[in-house]
């Protein structure tokens, strides 16, 4: 899984959740159909990024949708106010757990790339001390893979970047690679061994 890109569809699709709440606060009758809208592009986020909270989603969705029927006691179909009132609970309840799930996977992506950045850290500052970075030219990508290059060749960070290049996309380690040098180096123009 490449974790910088879970992150960046995750994040993005959090950003709308706020303006939903809202929504449910000033009890706009449009809140249940936003909310089961907003479940189901999760859903299809997490089907997409291959996460298993797809079929909790579902259910979700599911909670939202049946709230009419649920409502039904016998032969009298339940007052439109008593459908909206428990719509709107529904789609509440459902829209505060999927935000919790979506939540729970971004903050384990952050962690996970975090504890291989500060790895990385450590790495990079011993190799700086003895190596220069190569001249910047051509993409920022290119060069973060010839630093890479440069860094998993240096025989004290080898096995290093042995464990990284194993457990991590190559997306994600050029991530986590900018990250770390703009935390320990100053990428304005090559370093020199020491600084």
């Amino acid at each position: 899984m490449i974790f910088c890109f879970q992150i960046e569809k995750i994040r993005a699709h959090l950003v709308s959740y706020p303006a939903l709440i809202d929504q449910y606060r000033r009890k706009e009758s449009t809140f249940p159909d936003h909310a089961v809208a907003w479940i189901e592009e999760a859903e299809k986020l997490m089907s997409m990024l291959q996460l298993p909270d797809s079929t909790e989603l579902s259910s979700l969705r599911g909670r939202v949708l049946k709230v009419e029927d649920s409502l039904r006691t016998g032969d009298e179909p339940p007052s439109r106010a008593a459908i909206r009132r428990a719509g709107n609970a529904a789609a509440a309840d459902s829209l505060e757990r999927a935000e919790a799930i979506l939540r729970g996977r971004l903050t384990a992506a952050e962690d996970r790339l975090r504890m291989f950045e500060d790895k990385l850290c450590e790495g990079m500052t011993a190799f700086l001390l003895q190596n220069a970075l190569p001249p910047m030219g051509g993409s920022r990508h290119g060069w973060l893979v010839r630093v890479w290059s440069q860094f998993a060749q240096f025989s004290a960070t080898r096995p290093l970047s042995l464990y990284l290049a194993a457990s991590l996309a190559e997306v994600d380690r050029c991530y986590i690679m900018e990250n770390v040098l703009n935390r320990v180096a100053t990428l304005d123009a090559p370093s020199a061994p020491g600084v």
